[in-house]
């Protein structure tokens, strides 16, 4: 039993022992495979022997890199680690019982003698230069030989992790970042790994930066720094100065901006502005009246149709800032040239010549505006306009006027112009061109365009008809009895002919004397003529008026209640009629039991 026992505790602790070197083995490998070679450098700009090479801790954890080496081999080398490896560098610490750590996420450099006296930046080691511009071989290994990280470049690099990569004229060669995950990308493939720096402008940065980002400043080696903030009191970063704003001395900025409620920056007060006291500015344009259009002229349209305005002020008012919007909804926008103008007290009409334009002839409008869209004053709208007849402004009434006076008062419509309806003057005037004026007796008929006999008074001014004639009613003129009488056809018996209307007549009609008189009983109507029944006056009632009883609606309204009523009983008795036999059951054995 004892045997047992120990044999157990021994099979325990083996167990414990493997558990704990394996899992020490597999963090030792996470964390070795974490360090990778991030950059090479061949040469720069300055010198061929300017060599540089980086590794980089892709952890997070510190890693012990104590006696870790690079190796440098050229282009041809076949099986590592072969003769033609040739050690760059190795890390060894500079006292013992020390180790050398690379912390999570940073960088250890090795650098070419021949460039350490020049190189700004930290480096671990120094090695000789040796590096090939054209193509070669890096590896790292750790303390224990194993090899950590190895890149190839050039073309002719013949065994590189994968393709190798793509040395420019740069001479360097850089690994990309992965923004998303946050580590340098290591996919054991050095052309997909790597890039070439020629194209990056922040070399001193992790990645590359093709374009320098927001907020940091590209110098001539192509390392990027944080640009300072121009403007520390304005939010955000300002690395040039803002428009419209100057320093302050301090580290700020002040706006120059004369009139921060209008768009734009105002380094000088706006023409035609005041500056208020709150720190607005307002328009100090003088007021204008649009007075008078002519949206459809007389023939072509072109160079005839005006909008007049007129100056009401006691000076001058340059147009300049003012704008016209045409239309219901502004569809049209005209803006004035510099230097317009419109003298004090008066009228200036501008023409469709002058701007390009169009007042329609349906309906439309004009509105007078600032640069800033304030409404400074509007037309009512117009519709249909006649030919040739001006929208005006008159006695403080939008109205059609035949008179069309562009950049002068405006007046009312002529006396021809009928109950204020519009009147195509261009037709009154081609007609009074064409016809003969009428006589001194006559007039020219407005219905007809033809001369009339002018008659005041028919009594006193008209000729007496001659024997033989009448004058008819419905022309004023004399007209021959016997030619009438003649095609006239004649009247029945009984009947005559009136001498005024040359119509028949009743004989009876013309006298009532001759009317038979009424029967007993009748009376003659005074509107008629006719005899009517004469009606007696009813005589009053001894007694006042008694109602009576309707009896028989009384009973029938009473069978009809009735039947309702057994209609609803014998209803509720079919519904009922188990419960109502369970009732009689309960009733009849109460009954019998009680007897």
């Amino acid at each position: 039993m004892r045997k047992r026992i120990e044999a157990a505790i021994l099979a325990v602790t083996l167990i414990i022992l493997i558990g704990f070197c394996v899992q020490n083995t597999s963090a030792i490998d996470v964390i070795t495979q974490n360090v990778v070679i991030s950059q090479v450098q061949v040469k720069d700009s300055i010198s061929a022997t300017n060599e540089v090479v980086e590794i980089y801790n892709n952890g997070s954890n510190v890693v012990d890199i104590t006696n870790w080496c690079l190796f440098y081999a050229s282009k041809d080398y076949l099986t590592p680690p072969g003769s033609d490896w040739r050690k760059l560098a190795c890390f060894v610490p500079d006292t013992t019982n020390t180790e050398v750590a690379l912390g999570g996420q940073s960088y250890a450099r090795i650098v070419s003698k021949s460039f350490t006296p020049s190189y700004t930046e930290d480096f671990l080691a120094v090695f000789s230069s040796m590096l090939s511009n054209d193509a070669g071989h890096v590896r790292l290994v750790d303390n224990l030989g194993n090899e950590v990280d190895r890149v190839g470049w050039g073309s002719l690099a013949v065994n590189p992790e994968g393709v190798p990569a793509i040395m420019g004229d740069s001479g360097i060669i850089e690994r990309k970042f992965d923004v998303d995950r946050d580590v340098l990308v290591d996919t054991n493939n050095n052309a997909a790994d790597f890039f070439d720096t020629s194209l990056d402008l922040c070399r001193n940065m992790i990645g590359l930066q093709d374009v320098v980002p927001v907020g940091y400043l590209s110098d001539v080696s192509q390392d990027c720094s944080l640009a300072p903030d121009i403007c520390n009191n304005i939010d955000g970063l300002q690395t040039v100065m803002p428009d419209g704003y100057a320093t302050d001395g301090q580290g700020g900025c002040i706006s120059l901006d004369i009139c921060p409620n209008l768009g734009g920056v105002q380094l000088v007060l706006p023409r035609n502005y005041l500056l208020k006291d709150d720190g607005s500015c307002i328009n100090d344009l003088l007021p204008l009246k649009i007075t008078e259009l002519l949206p459809n002229p007389v023939g072509n349209d072109a160079g005839s149709e005006f909008i007049e305005i007129f100056n009401p002020n006691d000076r001058q008012v340059d147009l300049t800032d003012y704008r016209l919007g045409i239309g219901l909804n502004d569809e049209k926008t005209l803006t004035f040239p510099e230097g317009s103008t419109i003298a004090p007290g008066a009228f200036e009409s501008f023409s469709n010549t002058d701007y390009a334009f169009t007042l329609v002839n349906s309906s439309s409008q004009v509105k007078l505006l600032l640069s800033d869209n304030i409404i400074i004053d509007t037309t009512e709208p117009y519709i249909d306009p006649l030919p040739g007849m001006s929208w005006a402004l008159i006695d403080s009434t939008w109205q059609y006027t035949d008179r069309v006076t562009p950049g002068a008062d405006n007046l009312a419509k002529s006396v021809e112009a009928v109950d204020a309806v519009p009147i195509a003057i261009s037709e009154a005037v081609v007609v009074d061109s064409i016809l003969k004026p009428c006589a001194p007796n006559q007039y020219r008929s407005p219905d007809t365009n033809r001369c009339r006999l002018i008659v005041s008074d028919s009594t006193s001014v008209l000729t007496p008809c001659k024997t033989g004639q009448y004058r008819s009613e419905e022309t004023n003129r004399c007209r021959s009895i016997v030619s009438d009488v003649a095609s006239l056809v004649p009247c029945s018996e009984g009947e005559e002919r009136n001498p005024i209307t040359n119509r028949c007549r009743s004989v009876l009609g013309a006298s009532t004397t001759t009317l038979a008189p009424c029967a007993e009983g009748e009376e003659r109507n005074p509107d008629t003529n006719r005899c009517r029944k004469v009606v007696a006056t009813m005589p009053p009632a001894g007694f006042a008026v008694q109602p009576i009883a309707d009896t028989a609606t009384g009973m029938v309204g009473w069978w009809a209640f009735g039947g309702i009523g057994l209609l609803a009983l014998g209803y509720g008795g079919w519904e009922w009629r188990v419960e109502i036999v369970r009732l009689s059951r309960r009733l009849a054995s109460f009954i019998h039991l009680s007897k």
